[in-house]
């Protein structure tokens, strides 16, 4: 028979109080070291220790985990500006969730990270690989799930923070979880971010000439300007920058947990989140022979011709912007019978997203423009039901719904400034999605040594939507319902030839659904419009990967992992003409990456972690774009190194962070090969340290430098340059 830990999970509200647990990886509660996956884990007390002002703060030290923009929390950016990949397979093809429903937005599929609140999080497990046969849309690089706290145990909190140069801000949380009697216990919270920012984005001309046969005559003499290329190295010049883009944050929770006996718990649960960004002045580097600022007109740089107008200083803004979601949950989580857990949970993400952009004959503080105003709602329910088949298998099945709803409406402003001034609807698009899933996993025990897993899911998604033009020529277009069907298999295998030694390896097919926009969006930007396709089909992603970790002590383990993934169906823009693009299912391409890691204790004071990623990504067919072919994929590094040290001694704590990444190309034809210009994405080496000393067993300060060595570099933003932040975490 084999040991109870290979087959009988253990109830999901223990796994806060045993880190060695993972709960993702297969949707019950298992050993790490026995799960079909190279699972990292960071729990509560790993953000506590680190300078975490947004959730992917939090996961830098993740292996193959890329992280940039508005996933950070130096960043000012927003969800629209928010980038993650996992092992190459980017943010609306990797599933992130929040205790277990999905922070995709249902227009974008963009991710707001900003929506955990990091107070409440009690662990975020990482797994990588194909899980649709699990998890259904999206999960084709994996699963990162947010799994916030339950009150297993009595915590109060007070959290300060202050921040200088580019991180210029101030965060204040107060946090509170406790049982009221032995059944009745709550959780509630309240934090506070906002942030003065830091100029990023920058202005750059290049020389031009109107067509013939109108005469190439510069215009007025300016000086000020820094001669640069751009990223796919055409001479320009750096004229200006866009001003600061200050923020501010709320997030609250509130939830109730009532246990029924020693072993189920029912549960309800409600979170918020907003920021409001707004932009302040932009800047012009031009001067006049007068000295007087020149921010628009036919200017005369170095004798060439370079034409500026104010639409170059406010095209980019997208302020004043708004985003929010609510999240609400009702859940059971417990026993039926002797020997079967069953988990049912209902939950619905309420969200707003609108910001202001200008038209082309607007100033920085007054003219016309449209407000992009795109609210949009997701319900999902799971009912999930695990037991025993016998003394080796171990069943894991369930019903999933998951409900996408959007509608966005482009209103025309008086005042691009002011979201009141709405004088009419110019157009809009509405979307509507329903999957129905079944999913079931048997964990077979073949031998003492060998665990297979064999699972499946069946997706069937409907999609229907419209959208409208309210111009010259109105516009109107519904589109009828229609079906997809999607079935995802997994194959897995885990190998324990001893305590120290875990193999592994899995086979697995999986899927994404298109978003909205893809579907039912047009928009148009500088003459050229961009049309969605009603009729595109899900993406597909084929995956293998073998493994496995090396524990020679207790507190050390080696792990390594080889993996290839094909992509096929992927949803690309087809320029049709000059001015129309389309988007079609045009891409296939392949990801192969190795992933090394090391955790090692050094000394009973000194903890090291390592980790290092080649990722070889290559687009394989692209009849939407054939000069892509044989190039890399956009926005993935093809190399990420990471490096922490960690002491505790005595009162004091310490920790050394390096991240390095490589260049990332922007272009689909990789022609961006330029570093250190605004709007490149440079490959780059961080270093961060942190040192915190307890004041008392309640108080706690802290002292954080990130980017120490002061380094320079864009990921298309530039990267915040030296900061210095200090905290004061009063717990009791």
């Amino acid at each position: 028979m084999l040991p109870v830990v290979c087959c009988t999970p253990v109830l999901a509200q223990e796994t806060q109080l045993l880190p060695e647990l993972v709960v993702t990886a297969t949707r019950s509660s298992s050993a790490a070291e026995r799960v079909p996956a190279a699972v990292t884990v960071v729990v509560a007390d790993d953000i506590a220790d680190r300078d975490v002002t947004r959730l992917g703060d939090a996961l830098e030290q993740v292996p193959s985990l890329y992280l940039r923009g508005g996933a950070l929390g130096q960043s000012q950016g927003t969800q629209g500006t928010s980038s993650m990949s996992l092992r190459g397979i980017d943010q609306s093809r990797t599933l992130v969730l929040l205790d277990g429903q999905p922070l995709q937005d249902a227009g974008s599929g963009k991710v707001n990270w900003r929506v955990p609140f990091v107070e409440d999080v009690e662990r975020i497990e990482v797994v990588p690989g194909a899980y649709s046969a699990l998890y259904g849309s999206n999960a084709i690089g994996g699963v990162i799930n947010i799994i916030s706290k339950r009150p297993d145990r009595e915590e109060r909190s007070v959290r300060i923070r202050q921040g200088w140069g580019d991180a210029q801000g101030t965060d204040a949380s107060l946090y509170l979880r406790n049982r009221l009697d032995e059944s009745w216990g709550i959780v509630a919270g309240l934090g506070y971010q906002e942030r003065a920012s830091y100029v990023n984005e920058f202005v750059v001309k290049s020389p031009s000439c109107p067509p013939p046969p109108a005469p190439c005559t510069p215009g007025i003499p300016v000086s000020g300007a820094q001669a640069i290329t751009t990223r796919d190295g055409t001479p320009a010049y750096l004229v200006g920058d866009l001003g600061r883009t200050p923020w501010r944050t709320l997030n609250a929770t509130a939830k109730l947990f009532h246990e029924l006996d020693a072993r189920s718990t029912l549960y309800t649960a409600i979170s918020h989140q907003q920021t409001d960004q707004h932009q302040t002045m932009f800047n012009s580097y031009l001067r006049d022979a007068a000295g007087d600022t020149v921010s628009s007109g036919t200017l005369d740089i170095n004798g060439e011709r370079v034409a500026l107008s104010a639409y170059d200083f406010t095209l980019f803004s997208f302020q004043p912007l708004h985003e929010a979601s609510t999240q609400y949950r009702l859940g059971y989580d417990g026993t039926l019978g002797d020997d079967m857990l069953l988990k049912a949970e209902l939950a619905s993400m309420v969200r707003e997203y609108r910001y202001a952009l200008a038209s082309p004959t607007a100033t920085w503080d007054s003219g016309s423009g449209t407000l992009a105003d795109t609210p949009n709602h997701a319900l999902d329910a799971n009912v999930q039901l695990s037991f025993p088949l016998g003394e080796r298998h171990f069943m894991v099945s369930g019903v999933a719904l998951h409900q996408d709803a959007v509608d966005q409406n482009l209103l025309a402003l008086s005042a691009w400034r002011d979201p009141s001034s709405v004088t009419a609807v110019n157009g809009g698009y509405h979307g509507r999605s329903t999957t129905w899933s079944l999913y079931a996993q048997d964990e077979y025990g073949a031998t003492d040594k060998l665990t297979l897993y064999l699972g499946g899911r069946w997706d069937t998604w409907r999609t229907r939507g419209d959208n409208f033009s309210n111009g010259t020529t109105p516009v109107s277009n519904v589109y009828a319902e229609r079906t997809v069907d999607a079935f995802s298999p997994k194959l897995s295998a885990v190998y324990r030839p001893d305590t120290a030694l875990t193999l592994r390896t899995s086979y697995g097919r999986s899927f994404r659904a298109p978003t909205h926009q893809d579907l039912y969006t047009t928009s148009t930007s500088r003459g050229r419009t961009t049309s969605g396709d009603p009729d595109l089909q899900p993406e597909q992603g084929t995956t293998w990967e073998v493994g496995g970790d090396w524990r020679p002590q207790a507190e050390s383990k080696l792990s390594a992992t080889l993996y290839s993934t094909e992509l096929r169906e992927l949803i690309y823009l087809q320029q049709l003409s000059t001015t129309q693009s389309l988007r079609i299912n045009a891409g296939r391409a392949r990801v192969n990456g190795v992933e090394l890691a090391l955790e090692k204790r050094l000394a009973n004071w000194l903890t090291l972690g390592a980790n290092y990623a080649r990722i070889d990504t290559r687009m394989l067919e692209n009849t939407a774009d054939p000069a892509s072919v044989g190039k890399r994929l956009t926005d993935v590094p093809e190399r990420i190194a990471g490096l922490m040290l960690k002491a505790q001694q005595g009162a004091w704590d310490g920790r050394l962070e390096v991240r390095h990444v490589s260049h990332v190309y922007w272009t689909a034809q990789n022609t961006d090969v330029v570093e250190g210009v605004p709007g490149s994405y440079d490959g780059h080496t961080l270093v961060d340290v942190g040192a915190g000393y307890a004041l008392s067993k309640q108080l706690r300060a802290s002292l954080v430098i990130n980017n120490l060595f002061d380094r320079k570099a864009y990921a298309y933003f530039l990267l915040p340059r030296r900061t210095l932040s200090a905290e004061l975490r009063f717990t009791y």
